[in-house]
């Protein structure tokens, strides 16, 4: 069968289909703001929608597309990257928060697959699934199921990166921040194996790749331990930009609630700086924020004298005793 040229586009039926679909999707769903917040949140939403179209476009329509399905694992690899990790979360960023009612097995279907511990098994059973040596070479011959392969990513992506995104708000599967952080550190451990798998392997695993003329310099081994490599790094920037938005929202979180236990431990004045260090005693804490007892009005103590001295204006005996008479001055009477 004759290759295509590396620098062609990939016209796939099925490729094609996938991307006019995700666009009349998206529009119809961005056409159907109604609240006051979503219309003027609109002109955002079109800016994640528009990315993660394009994005799509170029992991399957593009010479991209071309390189992976024919000549290079490693372009594979990124191919892969664009449609499971960056353009999903892009696409369900610019959903409303109010979806159209469907039919009632469909949505219970949807919060099935949806639900954070069938979605990562699915996400990782489709992707390893199609990635068994005998499927994908299959897949390398066959254009129309390697679309049926990349069509499939993107639904079991879009079903993952639901719990983390959440774009119609909280709801019954909902998770926690912290919760979100180990979800998405347990996706990254499949993707190391894998990773240093094909890195450390000595043998091509994909017998197309092996035999498809070669367009850079490297052989298809080396070409498959690239891949390999990148795979344990570069298929993880989105889950890595995925949990630093996440911690950065915990930590939000928890300071905001440390301030407000602050202003209603002081009565509300919580823009009066505290001089206190963190790790001050309790009893310090307890002196400055806790009841206060009203000082005891001073007292003024009697003087004491020593005994066997009398007290000032009394006798020796402490009782008073009235003053002695003063003598009148006598009068000189004229003489004769």
């Amino acid at each position: 069968m004759a290759l295509p040229s590396p620098t062609e586009l990939d016209w796939s039926p099925l490729s094609v289909a996938a991307v006019i679909a995700t666009g009349a999707v998206s529009g119809r769903l961005l056409s159907r703001s109604r609240s006051a917040e979503e219309r003027r949140d609109l002109r955002r939403r079109c800016a994640f929608a528009g990315t993660g179209l394009m994005l799509l476009a170029i992991a399957l329509l593009s010479p991209v597309a071309t390189l992976a399905g024919h000549y290079l694992l490693t372009f594979h690899l990124v191919q892969v990257t664009l449609v499971m990790g960056f353009a999903p979360p892009l696409l369900l960023l610019a959903l409303p928060r109010t979806l159209p009612a469907a039919p009632r097995a469909l949505r219970i279907a949807g919060r099935v697959v949806v639900h954070p511990a069938c979605a990562i098994v699915l996400v990782n059973l489709v992707f390893f699934g199609w990635h068994a040596p005998a499927l994908y070479d299959a897949a390398l011959l066959h254009p129309a199921l390697y679309g049926l392969q990349q069509l499939s990513l993107l639904l079991v992506s879009l079903a993952f990166w639901w719990a983390i995104v959440e774009p119609t708000g909280p709801g019954s599967w909902s998770m926690g921040g912290l919760f979100k952080l180990g979800y998405i550190l347990l996706a990254t451990i499949p993707q190391t194996f894998a990773g240093l798998l094909f890195a450390l392997a000595h043998h091509v695993f994909y017998a197309p790749y092996a035999a498809a003329p070669r367009v850079t310099g490297l052989d298809a081994l080396g070409d498959q331990q690239l891949a390999g490599a990148l795979m344990a790094i570069l298929s993880k920037l989105a889950l890595f930009a995925a949990f630093s938005v996440v911690l950065w929202r915990v930590l939000e979180a928890a300071d905001h609630e440390g301030e407000a236990d602050d202003d209603g431990g002081r009565g509300g004045d919580g823009d009066r700086p505290d001089p206190v260090a963190p790790d001050s005693p309790a009893w310090l804490d307890l002196l400055r924020h806790g009841r206060t007892v009203p000082e005891p009005s001073p007292v003024l103590a009697r003087s004491r004298t020593p005994r066997g001295l009398p007290e000032p204006g009394g006798d020796g005996g402490g009782r008073e005793r009235s003053p002695a008479p003063v003598p009148a001055p006598a009068v000189r009477e004229p003489a004769g």
